[in-house]
């Protein structure tokens, strides 16, 4: 029934804020590959993909990560270190830096 995702643009290019809300609670992410999610799941390894939508392939996935308790570990120590670095108080420097070259 379900085949390999399909995804709009707005989807492959999205960053959603509940993406950040699982590192600032130490929690792994298994996502989509969504371009900027898998660029930052794989530079800080805090997870991993899933390549369909098929509710059998993510609960195989799951169960797979749940068998894998010690890279589930290292990917829940990894995302202390993205949390640091993945953080309004940081992003707001790029932010306000930006706005000044503006005026």
């Amino acid at each position: 029934i379900f085949e390999k995702i399909q995804v709009s643009q707005e989807h492959l290019y999205s960053l959603p804020n509940k993406f950040f809300d699982y590192i600032h609670a130490g929690i792994p992410v298994l996502s989509s590959r969504a371009v900027e999610i898998e660029r930052l799941i794989q530079s800080y390894g805090i997870g991993d993909f899933i390549d369909s939508f098929d509710p059998r392939v993510i609960a195989e996935k799951i169960q797979e990560i749940g068998a894998n308790t010690s890279q589930y570990e290292i990917w829940k120590s990894h995302t202390l270190k993205a949390a640091l670095e993945l953080n309004w108080e940081n992003e707001q420097k790029t932010l306000v830096d930006f706005m000044q070259q503006l005026s």
